[in-house]
């Protein structure tokens, strides 16, 4: 979707849905709201082993350290952390406090890199709060190659499927330009090579997808179609508890909270033609 600034009219017609993620920046937004933070599970999510492949099921058991552990080079392509730069511009490294975090911590120190843009180039515009003219994308190349690769795999062939999900692994591992001189152990990304079955297939297709996709609003959707929102949404309220305070006595029902209830007003309008969503009275 087109944005655009400096085209005749008052700050131009900007991106204004993101004006809530930014950080607060010293001396350039001074008070961004610091909405739609990065989670701890999800960054060592892309911590990787020896060989450049994911964790997947024990990825949440060590915190990620960029200094002692290998990662996957989107970490720092999707998410800001402190100590390093921002929008890799070394003009303004993140810290770990209320300057730069306008909750000083309450929903941890990460902000998200995916939706906000280098102070200086340009593309931070103050209005009522802070736009951009960078155009929204809807739909990525990537996205549909592993959309194809899951369909591939359900229909149980995972070979046709694997080469795919190695396109996306490849750009990632090539991903390194803007991120090379970081303090880090090393980047590493993998092809995957051999057989693997169907159920091994998928495993790695939705760890792909939550890697490539991260901060991009996808995730909840695909856990709920893959019926897994209930487990995984359960196990990442208890993980984030001893970082985000706000997490505990957090809970997920199943068959309930994969949807929004219909509004009241709506279900009365409807003369009784609407049924109520699961779970919701």
């Amino acid at each position: 979707m087109q944005y655009s600034s400096n085209d005749g009219t008052n700050k131009g017609n900007c991106n204004w849905a993101y004006g809530l993620i930014v950080p607060n920046i010293p001396g350039v937004t001074d008070g961004g709201c610091d909405f739609y933070k990065p989670s701890q599970n999800l960054v060592n999510a892309f911590r990787t082993d020896d060989n450049g492949f994911p964790y997947y099921d024990s990825f949440n058991s060590v915190n990620f350290e960029p200094t002692t552990h290998y990662c996957d080079p989107r970490l720092f392509l999707t998410v800001g952390l402190p100590g390093f730069p921002y929008e890799f511009n070394s003009k303004y490294k993140m810290e770990k406090s209320s300057v730069w975090s306008r909750s000083n911590g309450l929903y941890g120190y990460y902000v998200s890199l995916k939706h906000n843009v280098d102070p200086d180039s340009g593309y931070l515009i103050k209005g009522s709060y802070w736009g951009s003219p960078m155009n929204r994308i809807v739909l990525r190349y990537a996205d549909i190659l592993l959309m194809r690769a899951e369909a591939l795999i359900q229909l149980n062939r995972p070979d046709e499927a694997m080469p795919l999900i190695n396109l996306v692994r490849g750009r990632a591992a090539a991903s390194t330009s803007l991120i090379a001189g970081y303090a880090v152990k090393g980047y590493k990304v993998s092809q995957y090579t051999g057989t693997f079955t169907k159920d091994e297939a998928l495993k790695r297709l939705k760890f792909e997808r939550r890697l490539e996709l991260a901060m991009e609003s996808d995730r909840f959707f695909d856990l709920v179609r893959w019926g897994e929102a209930e487990p995984v949404l359960n196990a990442y309220y208890r993980s984030e508890q001893n970082v985000c305070s706000i997490y505990n006595g957090a809970s997920f029902t199943a068959d309930k909270n994969e949807y929004l209830p219909i509004p009241h007003a709506q279900m009365s309008a409807s003369n009784g033609h609407y049924t109520q969503n699961c779970g919701w009275k």
